[in-house]
C-alpha cells in the first residue's frame, strides 16, 4: 500500500483542516491514494496510470481493507459505503486495465 502523506496546511501559525475526498469531512492530514493500487501496476511491470484521491488516513485504510476483503471473498458490509464502492471501482478498473488485483495491506 502506498499513499504519500500530504503536508500540513498552516495559516498564520494555525493548522488548517483539509477535506477528505470520500466523505468531505475534515482532517488535519490527508493521504494521496491511487484509485487503482500502485502495487498492481508495479506487479504488471506497467507505469502507474491511476487517478489520485486525497483521503483522510481512516478512509484511506478503510478503502484498502475493503479491497482486501473483496479479494478474500469476505463480507465487507460493515465498512463505509463509499469505501466499498471505491474498492469495487479499483478491482473493476484494475482488471479492465489488465492488472491482477492483489492484497494491499
Amino acid at each position: 500500500m502506498s499513499g504519500a502523506v500530504l503536508g500540513l496546511v498552516i495559516t498564520g501559525g494555525k493548522v488548517e483542516l483539509q477535506r477528505c475526498a470520500l466523505y468531505a469531512h475534515s482532517s488535519p492530514v490527508l493521504n494521496s491514494h491511487h484509485v487503482i493500487p500502485e502495487s498492481w501496476w508495479h506487479a504488471a511491470g506497467l507505469p502507474v496510470a491511476s487517478p489520485m484521491m486525497n483521503l483522510c488516513p481512516t478512509c484511506h485504510m478503510t478503502v484498502h481493507a475493503a479491497i482486501d476483503g473483496l479479494i478474500r471473498g469476505l463480507d465487507i458490509s460493515a465498512l463505509l459505503p463509499r469505501a466499498r464502492a471505491l474498492a469495487v471501482t479499483a478491482i473493476t478498473d484494475g482488471r479492465a486495465a489488465g492488472l491482477t488485483p492483489a492484497l494491499t495491506l
